[in-house]
């Protein structure tokens, strides 16, 4: 009987406990353009009770308990919003339509500028990581590994030193990825390359990182073969306020300190947000006693510095004006891969082991080294000419200096060291003996005695040990200056975009002589004895002196666009055209006097001029707001790369024969699941690369198909360039997010890629030797052959919670498989490698990525953030890429478990 009345009071307790509730129903919308904001966070405060809004920006939110309430309304980007509520049993509380404000100034004039576009109808395949979650999921990762978990993409620490990830998209490397920060193009003029090393700490200050995949809807005339990376950085705040933070970590750095300070807005219009920070490993590299403690990669130290400016005016209603400069100062170590027949020959068992470093008189020391610093800044004018009509002009500017040392051997003009059974200490800790060859840049077959120095018959001879071994420091200085300007126009259905993009920039190369490991001086020659610098013979150089080569790189750019966006019933369509004019010019600073560089190597080169166009075009439909599908397509010309345009841009003014513009044709379809709770994409796409450029340099005694062994003047070579190879990409790529509850989510990608070369290709080429002519033909069958270096599948699913009392946890478990060797043309032309060593190098593998953070207040408007995160959880040793170079496999390692803490105080 105790039991029965027991349970029907519990029924009745439960039955008036769920009595006591009710919902609330609001939208939210955009303060500036009343555009629903779907995926808002909306919480009653204090709970975990809570709804995220829906593709209308409508939300639901049910069992509100009854009383006094305050609904919390958070956006990524948007001011946080409060409104008090009285909620009363069994009922509704319409909340109408509540408006928030964009919490940065110029926000929404950036992102149009700089292209950032809404994936609800613009029909391309594309990916965007917001603000918070490169705050809590990946805090003190760089922008390469933030877009890893993205489908298509494949990314690497590179040599494995601070900024020396490679990212690849499609199975496309980074030249032929456009990497934009604001809208303004980041990759290197003359190689397309992007350099992650110039923009360390680009992640700190990046406030939206959006991934579009393939041709994208960009309207500037950019290689975005695999796709385009539009980093957004962060504008000023509408909010006073300030960041410091603290982080310490175990991979490529150590300690990192960030200090942050925004004014908000004055009453005068102005904004002004710094950030600012310094990372470095736990001690000087030189000198220290044990590198163990330092970067996870032996000898990659890092001392590094970052600055961001950005500067907001709001004039008036029509106009405003922003400005931002970023900057990243860095003196680092980098590492030299060791190849797999030395790992065994030598039994080096360390999978971080560096081959550029070494002990020289007691201290360690790092034969590559890196020092860079690549400021890079924009004024931007915006100005709203009427409700329908806008125009935006940015004026850039970056004027870089950047080194990198290399070793050399003077009798080779090979890079080394090559570990040898003359190096007798060459096994102490797997480093480098320096010293050693320092002893043989002193032996008595080095001392010489120059009778006429610098060439000038008036100066006394000099006598001294000319190093054979020795260290360069390679300088890509350059200066860039550019400008777009955006001309946008609605009418009713109809945006139309129309705008120039000017490029100016010069890149001014040389090498100097950083170290002589002992030596008195270098000859400014090469190994055949022939002088770098026919302009000053026998030229006697010490460190700090230019060697080798010197010139300078000029490319001007000039391109008109043009976009139209159509809207209709259902429909979505979009048009893009671009014309190009690129300029190539050299300028060599040296009078090479090797027989192949003689004639061209000094003074201006011709001009060469590359007229090159973009055709893109896409359509949407949307049948219902949950559903859409798309296709586009394109094709895109563009000329080589400058580095590519010239038999050696180090050496020579020659152009390359038969130089022709790259077609690129590119075919996408896809479709899109939406709702409040679950998004899902998935496309398709086919890409053709053709006539993709390569080159090759047959030398002395390289035999054709017929036998005919090529017979050459001293120090004599044949550029080859390989012509008409097709590249042919083809996938599928899928990714998802279900939030399982408003704290609960759950994430996910996959992508599977096929990437062959689909031709086989006969490069011939015209020879003189002893008077007589012959053609020189060479086969490269390729057809079949993977693409380089990238993993062809890749997939990964994350979950992130935060139903836990101001904090969160989550982590990610990326997989990683069909990754080929990278190799070049001439291994295949003479069968060093096979098209079985390319594929079945080594393994697929998988990590694991944990983190969790927690929020707490301090008072007084002060709040902190601990944050911790461990990278390869389980400790996978991995092999990343692999390179055939030097007929030498070599395997670069994946970091091994590396751990990050973190603590934030704002105020």
């Amino acid at each position: 009987m105790n039991r029965l009345l027991l349970a029907v009071l519990l029924i009745l307790f439960t039955s008036f406990a769920f009595a006591q509730t009710g919902e609330v129903k609001g939208v939210i919308v955009d303060a500036e353009t009343s555009e629903p904001l779907i995926g808002a966070t909306v919480l009653i405060k204090g709970t975990t009770i809570g709804s995220i809004t829906d593709l209308e920006g409508a939300y639901i939110i049910k069992n509100v308990p009854a009383g006094e309430q305050t609904v919390l309304i958070t956006y990524v980007g948007y001011e946080e919003v409060s409104v008090p509520i009285t909620m009363i049993e069994n009922q509704v509380v319409e909340m109408g339509s509540t408006q928030l404000k964009s919490s940065s100034v110029n926000l929404k004039e950036l992102e149009v500028f700089a292209s950032v576009i809404d994936d609800r109808k613009t029909p391309v395949a594309v990916s965007a990581i917001s603000a918070k979650d490169i705050e809590e999921r990946y805090a003190a990762a760089d922008v390469a590994d933030i877009i890893q978990s993205t489908p298509g993409i494949y990314t690497t620490e590179g040599a494995g030193g601070y900024g020396d990830q490679e990212v690849y998209i499609r199975g496309f490397d980074q030249s032929n990825v456009a990497f934009l920060v604001n809208g303004v193009p980041i990759n290197d003029m003359e190689s397309g390359y992007m350099y992650w090393s110039n923009f360390a700490g680009l992640s700190e200050v990046t406030r939206q990182i959006q991934v579009q995949r393939g041709l994208g809807a960009s309207k500037l005339a950019i290689s975005s073969l695999g796709g385009t990376v539009n980093m957004i950085t962060k504008p000023a705040d509408r909010g006073e306020g300030g960041r410091i933070e603290y982080q310490t970590g175990t991979g490529s750095w150590n300690q990192r300190l960030r200090f942050t300070y925004n004014t908000g807005v004055t009453s005068n219009g102005w904004a002004v947000s710094f950030q600012g920070s310094r990372t470095t490993t736990n001690s000087n590299f030189l000198g220290m006693s044990s590198y163990g403690q330092g970067s996870v990669v032996p000898g990659a130290f890092t001392d590094a510095w970052s600055y961001y400016l950005s500067v907001s005016k709001e004039i008036n209603e029509q106009h405003s004006i922003m400005f931002w400069g970023f900057g990243a100062p860095v003196n680092r170590g980098t590492a030299w891969i060791v190849d797999n027949e030395t790992r065994k020959q030598f039994n080096i068992t360390d999978p971080m082991a560096n081959n550029a470093l070494g002990i020289y008189q007691g201290e360690l020391y790092n034969a590559r080294q890196n020092k860079i610093h690549k400021p890079l800044m924009a004024v931007t004018h915006f100005w709203d000419i009427d409700y329908n009509t806008s125009l935006s002009t940015s004026f850039y500017a970056s004027f870089a200096k950047v080194y990198s040392t290399q070793p050399r051997d003077g009798n080779s003009s090979l890079f080394f060291p090559t570990r040898t059974k003359g190096d007798p200490e060459f096994t102490t800790g797997n480093l480098i003996n320096w010293d050693y060859l320092a002893e043989q840049n002193r032996t008595s077959g080095r001392y010489t005695t120059i009778a006429y120095p610098n060439g000038d018959l008036n100066t006394s001879e000099i006598s001294g040990y000319e190093s054979q071994y020795f260290l360069e420091a390679r300088y890509n200085n350059h200066q860039w200056l550019g400008l777009v300007s955006n001309f946008r126009k609605t009418f009713d259905r109809l945006n139309i975009l129309g705008g120039l993009d000017m490029r100016y920039y010069k890149g001014l190369h040389y090498s100097t002589i950083y170290d002589l490991f002992g030596g008195d001086f270098k000859i400014n020659q090469s190994n055949y004895g022939d002088d770098y610098n026919k302009l000053i013979p026998f030229s006697v150089l010490r460190e700090g002196d230019r060697y080798g080569y010197d010139y300078d790189g000029i490319v001007k750019w000039g391109a008109l666009f043009g976009q139209a966006e159509y809207s209709f019933n259902k429909f979505t369509a979009f048009g893009t055209g671009t014309l190009t004019l690129t300029d190539y010019k050299r300028i060599g600073n040296f009078w090479n006097g090797r027989i192949a560089y003689n004639d061209y190597s000094f003074g201006e080169s011709e001009s060469r001029i590359f007229t090159t166009y973009t055709l893109k075009a896409g359509v949407s439909y949307r049948p219902t707001n949950r559903h859409l599908f798309f296709v586009n397509g394109g094709r895109f010309t563009r000329p080589p790369f400058f580095r590519d345009a010239f038999v050696d841009a180090r050496y020579t003014n020659e152009y390359r024969p038969e130089l022709k513009n790259e077609t690129i044709n590119s075919f996408e379809a896809g479709y899109g699941y939406n709702t409040s709770k679950l998004r899902i994409n998935a496309n398709y796409y086919l890409t053709y690369w053709y006539n993709r450029t390569t080159t090759y340099d047959a030398d002395n005694g390289d035999t054709d198909l017929n036998g005919l062994s090529l017979s050459l003047d001293n120090g004599d070579i044949i550029p080859i360039v390989v012509n008409g190879l097709i590249s042919r990409h083809e996938g599928v790529e899928l990714e998802f997010k279900y939030n399982v509850t408003p704290a609960l989510e759950l994430n996910g990608f996959l992508s599977l890629g096929d990437w062959k070369w689909a031709n086989n290709v006969t490069v011939e080429t015209i020879f003189e030797s002893n008077g007589e002519v012959d053609t020189f033909r060479l086969p490269v069958n390729v057809k079949g052959f993977p693409v380089g270096a990238s993993a062809q599948t890749t997939g990964g699913i994350g979950v992130h919670y935060s139903g836990l009392r101001n904090a969160y946890i989550g982590g990610r478990w990326n997989y990683f498989d069909r990754i080929s060797v990278r190799y070049y043309p001439e291994d295949v032309i003479y069968n060093y490698i096979t098209l079985d060593e390319i594929n079945n190098k080594f393994d697929d593998y998988s990590t694991l990525q944990l983190y969790a953070g927690v929020y707490f207040d301090l008072g007084d408007n002060i709040r902190g953030r601990l944050s911790a995160s461990v990278q390869n959880v389980f400790n996978i040793e991995y092999v990343r890429w692999s390179s055939f170079f030097f007929q030498e496999f070599q395997n670069a390692y994946g970091y091994p478990r590396t751990f990050t803490l973190g603590l934030s105080i704002d105020f």
